[in-house]
């Protein structure tokens, strides 16, 4: 069983006279400057902080942000390639993140000191973030948007209790963005998903009503995003995508255990549809492999009328 979904993407042509393709490995600086202290099957930490030291508007006006010009970009390239898929749903990069990559640039304990006291610089980043992403998915919207079925947003700005900053911020500073970008690819036709950990139930009206279609990775094991309440509330506008516990029972639980799991999440979230089933983050490499293929089997094998089309 493979991938229902698989997120495409442009090759960024400027890389190419800093860093031959051949010569990147892991852990070298992204296009913002930020190198991840990767581990293999794992996360990475994002060091270093370019802007952390940057405490006037002049100081981040003067870090070199990324182009998002056309000719940057190998959009020929990401065209082709989603003009020869026809077996996966087609999704634009979907890891394109606001708040996450303030905390990278930042750091996270900075970003959100200067939230507090020192907002001209995180409003200064915002701008070039907003500038950046506007100007990337019009040409990609342009070039590959005849091609593409899903529009992918990608941004993690929750923990397991709640926000990590408050939710009148959030309107203020993110919700603009998302909702602006969110637009630009319904008015292409395109139907959108967005990543998001963590307990962010208290904006998902906010995201529906900006014009969000699926919501991933959605973790029902957190506070008030019981399968239950999430279909009951948010069911009629929202594809729920992910859902099956990687913390306590892919990692912890029996085989028996995950099978069940599989079969509770799709009869509570899956009832007249709407639901993608799949981890709700990803399988790290501690996950039992029989867990696994537990997991897989029990979503293949999973026929029920009302749920399935067979």
């Amino acid at each position: 069983m493979g991938n229902t979904i698989v997120s495409f993407a442009p090759g960024y042509l400027a890389a190419k006279s800093s860093v031959p393709a051949e010569e990147y490995m892991p852990g070298m600086p992204s296009i913002w400057g930020i190198a991840g202290d990767v581990e293999p099957y794992s996360y990475s930490d994002a060091l270093p902080r370019p802007l952390a030291h940057a405490a006037t508007v002049a100081d981040v006006d003067a870090y070199p942000w990324p182009s998002a010009d056309a000719e940057e970009w190998d959009f020929a390239g990401m065209h082709w390639a989603l003009s020869n898929d026809r077996l996966h749903a087609r999704l634009s990069p979907s890891w394109n993140p606001v708040f996450s990559q303030l905390c990278g640039l930042f750091g996270m304990e900075q970003a959100m000191v200067n939230l507090r006291w020192n907002k001209a610089v995180i409003e200064a980043a915002l701008a070039r973030l907003d500038d950046f992403y506007t100007m990337f998915y019009s040409h990609m919207l342009d070039a590959c948007g005849d091609q593409l079925e899903l529009f992918g947003l990608g941004d993690d700005f929750a923990a397991n209790r709640g926000l990590l900053i408050r939710p009148d911020e959030w309107r203020r500073l993110l919700l603009p963005l998302y909702a602006k970008w969110l637009r630009m690819a319904k008015d292409r036709g395109l139907r959108t998903l967005m990543h998001s950990c963590g307990r962010i139930v208290d904006v998902l009206p906010d995201l529906i009503d900006s014009g969000l279609d699926a919501w991933q990775t959605v973790q029902t094991h957190l506070p008030d995003q019981d399968p239950q309440s999430l279909k009951s509330r948010f069911g009629s506008h929202l594809t729920f995508v992910g859902a099956i516990d990687t913390t306590n029972i892919l990692g912890l639980g029996s085989p028996e255990q995950v099978r069940q799991h599989v079969d509770d999440q799709i009869c509570q979230l899956g009832r007249g549809g709407g639901y993608i089933c799949g981890p709700d983050h990803t399988i790290l490499e501690e996950v039992p492999t029989e867990n696994v293929i537990a997991l897989y089997s029990a979503i293949a094998g999973f026929r029920q009328p009302g749920y399935t089309l067979e």
